[in-house]
């Protein structure tokens, strides 16, 4: 019987339909499923109080037996659990810092007097080897078919087949791009093709074997800065760079199977929307920075034609940039009528592509850069005593030239660490982010099984081949995850507008799927990727940036600056509840750690470092609480 009568509380009772009533605190224990990293014991681990703590059910009776609360556990694992501790109010620093310490993801913020704590399945540590995939496997395994075939629907397919086009473009950008970088890089060991191959190979593979499809892997900033590291390390040491290459993807692979076989993944739990916004930030500036300064660089020819290709660049860059913006919000207006509309707006970007390179053709004589695409399907290095280009299978031992060394083996293994956590980083950082709660995906994520394949499949055989190591790159995971969503505009209490997702075509493995075979048949299709200008695809690299700054708060919280009269503001929650200082002041410490990342990547000694600063944000995330408040950093930090 209840000895206490807490304050009744009113919450969905989704799972627990058969019981109603009020939540009471209890004098108690009772069962409590595995979910909640409790045992089925009396007395409580971890340091759980031996009484003056229950398990409640909203609108439930006081008493939650085994044989209602085990055949849930399953159910609870899938959705957000409607359940609550109670406790006393001079327990309450106590279960806050259990809350944080504890085996399940616990927002602090949320203990209060009723303290709710809710567990994200997928970061709950099992304890077990391959547990967290084997729950990944269950929590994915339903939807598998449905991942291909939602997008096929009537309704879904114009805007699938729009979202395929359209990243097309915006995955083979930074792999040519990177493509150039690596050539030049590494003497003409990699390329191109080979940075082409490991988009398109890699890409169908995650398509089939990932949990969450809707994360696109490839060439990033942070790979090329650390295989820059890498190359340099090799040329110092005497180590034959592909097939050096080869043993440090080796052990970047098994390093990553561990990381997954043990569920480290779970650590992410720690990263909070402070961390998630300063790395997708930065990957937004590389991609809008990377479009200017490439066109800062079509001014350093001063003579009268290198200043009209650099006008003429210019335009074509704004160009695309502009149409494919205005056709992108078209969709919202009343212009022409709504079926003609959705579909300018779903190909809008492949339309300022086509419009774009035309005009540059009409223009020719201006003899603006187009993209150097190889002529032919072959490695890109060339043997110095065959001339003739190399084997596709790296030799493991090096050439008679260069032989890889007993010791060399070894000591790849300590440039694989870094490459490992920043694959680590990379890929669970930009998951993380496509997997927010304000994204309204609902077949739930499968972290540790996504980074499985990158160490079983991807990084081996990229190894193998001579192939750049691919990650999950946040802009294209964001745009991949725009182009699949509907969103609507909200107008906000005391003005202003902010959009929201209404809807998201979660079969992705078929746009993923079809995205990277475009990718790989482009290779037999140069002679068409010849005619599209550089230029162009700098207007599609802006537009990227641009594109993934919306549900970002921290641009939303830099926006603020810009309005003088605080009764102006838009009614977010943080404007409502924090004051102005502390809003700002937070902000700009914010700005302050993005700095000092974009930084890190521009100097070639510290670039080794990125992947650690960005670990670095957690712990620098947990010592913010002595500066601002837990309430504060609740609604600043949610």
């Amino acid at each position: 019987k209840c000895r206490t009568t807490c304050t009744t509380t009113r919450r969905p009772a989704a799972h627990l339909s058969a019981t109603q009533g009020n939540i009471h605190r209890h004098k108690m224990q009772y069962n409590v499923p595995p979910v909640y990293g409790l045992q089925q014991q009396q007395t409580p681990p971890m340091g759980y109080p031996s009484s003056g703590y229950g398990l409640y059910a909203p609108g439930g009776n006081s008493q939650l037996p085994a044989g209602i609360v085990q055949p849930l556990a399953g159910q609870l694992l899938m959705h957000p659990p409607e359940v609550v501790v109670a406790a006393p109010p001079e327990k309450l620093g106590f279960l806050a810092k259990m809350a944080r310490t504890g085996t399940a993801m616990v927002a602090p913020s949320s203990v209060n007097a009723n303290a709710g704590i809710e567990v994200d399945p997928a970061l709950v540590f099992t304890g077990r080897f391959l547990g967290g995939i084997r729950d990944d496997i269950k929590r994915r395994a339903p939807f598998y078919v449905s991942d291909w075939t939602d997008a096929l629907t009537s309704d879904n397919r114009s805007q699938s087949l729009a979202s395929v086009i359209f990243l097309f473009f915006a995955c083979i950008s930074p792999a040519l791009t990177f493509g150039l970088l690596y050539q030049e890089l590494t003497d003409g060991q990699m390329g191109i093709v080979e940075t082409l191959l490991s988009t398109g190979i890699s890409g169908v593979l995650y398509a089939i074997f990932s949990g969450q499809p809707i994360a696109i892997v490839g060439a990033t900033g942070p790979e090329y800065a650390y295989t820059v590291v890498t190359w340099n390390l090799c040329k110092q040491m005497n180590i034959p760079f592909l097939a050096g290459r080869l043993w440090q993807g080796l052990w970047t692979s098994l390093f990553t199977v561990l990381l997954a076989g043990f569920d480290l993944c779970y650590l992410m739990k720690y990263v909070t929307r402070f961390t998630e916004e300063i790395f997708a930030s930065f990957i937004t500036m590389t991609f809008i920075l990377g479009a200017f300064l490439n066109v800062l660089k079509l001014y350093d020819d001063t003579s009268s034609i290198g200043r009209a290709r650099a006008f003429g660049g210019t335009l074509l860059v704004l160009g695309t940039f502009q149409m494919a913006t205005s056709l992108k919000t078209i969709k919202a207006g009343n212009t022409l009528n709504p079926s003609l509309r959705a579909m300018l707006s779903n190909y809008g970007v492949v339309i300022a592509i086509f419009v774009f390179s035309i005009l540059n053709y009409v223009f020719k004589d201006l003899k603006m850069a187009t993209l150097d695409v190889p002529t032919e399907f072959a490695p890109t290095y060339i043997e110095p005593h065959t001339l003739k280009a190399r084997s596709w299978i790296v030799n493991p031992m090096g050439s008679p030239e260069q032989p890889m060394q007993g010791w060399a083996i070894g000591f790849t293994a300590l440039p694989a660490l870094g490459l490992t956590l920043l694959g680590y980083m990379d890929q669970n950082v930009s998951t993380l982010i496509v997997n927010r709660k304000d994204h309204m995906l609902k077949k739930g994520p499968a972290y540790h099984l996504d980074l499985m394949v990158c160490g079983v499949f991807l990084y081996p055989i990229c190894a193998f081949f001579g192939l750049p190591f691919p990650h999950a790159s946040t802009v294209p995971c964001l745009i991949h995850l725009i182009s699949l969503s509907t969103r609507e505009t909200v107008h906000m209490e005391g003005g202003g507008t902010t959009t929201r997702v209404t809807s998201v075509i979660e079969g992705a493995r078929t746009t993923n799927m079809l995205i990277h075979l475009l990718i790989l048949l482009s290779l037999l299709f140069t002679s068409v990727l010849q005619l599209i200008p550089k230029t162009v695809l700098y207007g599609v690299f802006l537009f990227m940036g641009v594109g993934s700054i919306a549900g970002n708060e921290l641009f939303d919280r830099l926006h603020l600056f810009c309005i003088w009269v605080t009764k102006d503001y838009p009614q977010y929650e943080y404007t409502k509840n924090v004051a102005l200082w502390t809003m700002h002041s937070f902000t700009l410490f914010q700005v302050a750690m993005l700095a000092i990342l974009y930084v890190t990547t521009l100097i070639s000694d510290l670039s080794i470092a990125f992947p650690f600063f960005i670990g670095a944000l957690v712990p620098i995330r947990w010592a913010m609480a002595r500066v601002w408040s837990p309430e504060d950093l609740k609604w600043l930090d949610a």
